[in-house]
């Protein structure tokens, strides 16, 4: 499943936590605080997240996936998922821009926004997914984040990220910068799960 130009809604309040945190700092400058809303706003007018997964019955899970799953607890799997959700390289280009031109408060407000939209864009396609394992009468596991390079670029490759021109450079990193990757693992429903899930019948 492919989803392109869906909406996301950065939490102010997690983007202001973020930028504390990378400013090292308890409080932000009053200036900086009072502009996230009306950054935001124009941030989003720019950004075009895409996010997309691909899933590996038991016979097919790729041999490092099945090691994800074993060390994680989720041998049981079923199947296996690779989520991956992008909000592309638009934001990189502004933040070059901005560095450039000395804005270094603005760059981090921005990156703070990056990285909210690009959390939130995994986080719809999880849900998504998510709901498409209750059809399948499976739950699925937590998040687990793709981050060794090795890993990450097999999993790149085989959910063909290329395509949306997502790869790892040649320093090892991501890119673009704010993509996020993760596996989940299909777990079957246990026949009580079933039966609470199951829908009630209507009396005529």
């Amino acid at each position: 499943m492919k989803i392109r130009k869906f909406r996301i809604k950065p939490r102010l309040g997690t983007v202001g936590r973020i930028l504390k945190s990378m400013m090292s700092v308890r409080q932000l400058p009053q200036d900086l605080e009072a502009s996230i809303p009306k950054e935001c706003e124009d941030f989003l007018s720019h950004v075009v997240p895409v996010a997309f997964y691909q899933t590996w019955s038991r016979d097919e899970i790729p041999t490092p996936f099945k090691e994800v799953l074993a060390s994680s607890g989720f041998e049981k799997a079923i199947a296996v998922s690779a989520l991956i959700a992008t909000i592309g390289q638009a934001p990189e280009e502004f933040l070059s821009e901005l560095l450039m031109s000395g804005e270094t408060s603005k760059a981090l407000l921005i990156t703070a926004l990056s990285e909210e939209s690009a959390d939130l864009s995994l986080n719809f396609l999880y849900k998504l997914l998510a709901d498409d394992a209750k059809s399948d009468d499976c739950e699925v596991s937590v998040l687990m984040p793709v981050t060794d390079a090795g890993l990450l670029a097999e999993t790149l490759t085989l959910a063909g990220a290329d395509q949306e021109g997502i790869h790892v450079d040649t320093a090892s990193h991501l890119s673009p910068r704010f993509t996020r990757v993760a596996l989940v693992g299909w777990i079957p429903l246990s026949k009580k799960k079933r039966l609470v899930q199951a829908p009630k019948k209507r009396s005529a």
